[in-house]
């Protein structure tokens, strides 16, 4: 069965369809930063009502930004799982979605102390400091101070090689932390994940709507989206601008638009939502 036959099928049943998606090379150009080319998508998900749920490793200061610009009301996950937020009222009061285990303070003392002992060559953002993430990320200082105000992650600019990462990360693993590969950076987090923040949204949607079947879509493109997307029913793997291979279970339906970003995007959004 291929995805979209299952779509068919599960409209069938008068369905709910929830939407995931990653920002950075997936909904916003991995260069630019630009969204624009998938306002169809955008404008054809708000027309059906349909949740577009924004799973990001971008703080969540910078998510309430990006959700005002395409006018979402509806719940964020910030630095790649660490941080969830909805509005008020938005789910049942007795809902709770705490999935962070490690203020940033902590992860910095463990970084810094894995680091000296065996002199990886890295940089963390908050070693980088404003000047430095604008000038990795090309973002404006005021965008990077924003994506600087995390609280239980810490993005990592890696120096070293890739045989000295695994070293690290394997440090890193024996303290309890995970350390995911970003489009940009290395992000260093505590035991929790897009897909285990995913896994909490829905339980809380089908508390929202009890009498309602779900169907959960994601859209990514990078290796922290891996866990996300094989965590909903339809998996969206965008062309992503990096070297690392993107393998989901066969379990997972999964569609691969044939063009990166904001345009893969629109055209996948817009191809199930034809289905509607």
């Amino acid at each position: 069965m291929t995805s979209l036959q299952a779509i068919d099928i599960f409209l069938e049943t008068d369905g709910k369809i929830i939407v995931f998606s990653d920002l950075d090379g997936s909904l916003l150009d991995h260069d630019t930063y630009d969204w624009q080319p998938a306002r169809p998508a955008l404008e054809a998900l708000k027309h059906r009502d349909i949740p577009l749920v924004l799973v990001s490793s971008k703080t969540l200061a910078e998510l309430e930004e990006y959700s005002q610009q395409l006018d979402l009301q509806c719940p964020v996950v910030a630095e790649n799982g660490a941080v969830t937020h909805f509005p008020v009222d938005y789910f049942p009061a007795t809902t709770t979605l705490s999935t962070a285990t490690l203020t940033r303070a902590q992860l910095q003392t463990l970084y810094e102390e894995v680091k000296l002992a065996r002199s990886f060559k890295c940089k963390a953002f908050y070693e980088l400091g404003v000047s430095g993430i604008v000038r990795e990320t090309g973002l404006t200082e005021r965008q990077a101070a924003r994506a600087n105000e995390r609280e239980a992650s810490e993005p990592i600019l890696w120096l070293d090689s890739d045989d000295r990462a695994v070293q690290f990360e394997k440090e890193m693993m024996a303290r309890g932390l995970r350390c995911i590969m970003g489009g940009r950076f290395l992000h260093l987090m505590g035991a929790t994940d897009k897909g285990a923040a995913v896994r909490l949204l829905m339980n809380a949607y089908s508390s929202k709507w009890p009498d309602k079947i779900l169907m959960s879509v994601s859209l990514g493109d990078g290796p922290n989206d891996l866990s996300m997307l094989a965590s909903t029913d339809i998996a969206v793997v965008i062309p992503g601008k990096h070297k690392h291979r993107m393998t989901l279970s066969t379990r997972n339906r999964v569609l691969k638009p044939p063009s990166p970003g904001p345009v893969g995007w629109n055209e996948a959004v817009l191809q199930i939502l034809a289905k509607h």
